[in-house]
């Protein structure tokens, strides 16, 4: 490969990241929408089983206030049907036994009363805090409705500007970038903080800093081949800088020390996942 289509892609590579930048953010953006609402469903759960508590107090309350008022009216029967009775008793042991009979009776009835109505005044306080919790329901799933329809209408319009950069990007992939190199170069950019191609200013590359030997830097400046940072894994080119003192002579290009060094790093295969 000649070095004028070398630099020629590493150009189309620069262009390409930008557009993945706004790509990667975008898709960042539509996965962290419905964390905005996260609060709002925990409140809206919360006060669905406040409803659900108050609905089982509510329909435990109806039970008792109606066996209640059942029990209050057979007493109420009790004593009306023995009050009855004392036209047609004859002696005075009857009269007693009747009378102690209705007595006890008006007591149990005058106990099932105050039941039967603090039972139906439960039921009516009961029914009335349900109905606010209700309420209250009904308006932050309002609420959370309203702000699940808003996030979609953006969800979509991100969608839609995405479809609109993926495009673009395969436009630029055609003026010359190889499937190989576009697939790597995406993952790289999408999990290296949108940066997947640096300059080396000297023998250091400026996207993990990391001090590159030698020989793997002319390999760069030469432009024959696309390389990547054995560090960082990011595609690298060479940028002429203050740094740009070293000698890259063919004495320095055979640097043993420097190939060995390299080769250790190379072959560890750290960043293979993100190609």
């Amino acid at each position: 490969m000649a070095d004028k289509d070398l630099q020629q892609i590493d150009n189309l590579l620069l262009t390409l990241q930008d557009v993945l930048r706004v790509k990667f953010d975008l898709e960042k953006e539509i996965e962290l929408l419905p964390e905005n609402l996260k609060s709002q469903k925990e409140e809206l759960a919360v006060a669905n089983q406040k409803f659900l508590e108050l609905n089982d107090k509510y329909l435990k309350a109806k039970e008792d206030a109606a066996s209640n008022s059942i029990r209050y009216d057979e007493a109420f029967q009790t004593r009306t049907n023995a009050e009855k009775m004392m036209d047609s008793i004859t002696t005075q042991r009857e009269y007693e036994a009747l009378s102690k009979q209705i007595e006890e009776a008006k007591i149990k009835e005058n106990g099932l009363l105050r039941a039967r109505n603090a039972s139906t005044a439960l039921v009516e306080q009961l029914k009335t805090q349900l109905d606010e919790q209700e309420a209250v329901c009904d308006a932050i799933k309002a609420d959370v409705d309203a702000k699940n329809a808003e996030i979609d209408s953006i969800i979509n319009e991100k969608k839609q500007q995405i479809a609109q950069l993926e495009e673009k990007c395969i436009e630029i992939k055609e003026q010359g970038i190889s499937d190989e190199i576009y697939t790597k170069f995406c993952n790289i950019v999408k999990n290296k903080s949108g940066v997947g191609i640096v300059a080396i200013h000297g023998q250091v590359c400026q996207g993990c800093h990391m001090v590159l030997p030698v020989q793997f830097v002319n390999d760069v400046r030469m432009g024959n081949t696309t390389e990547y940072c054995p560090y960082c894994s990011r595609i690298l080119y060479y940028e002429e800088s203050e740094d740009s003192d070293i000698d890259y002579s063919a004495a320095s290009y055979g640097d043993e020390g420097d190939e060995e060094a390299l080769a250790d790093v190379v072959d560890t295969g750290d960043f293979d996942d993100l190609l």
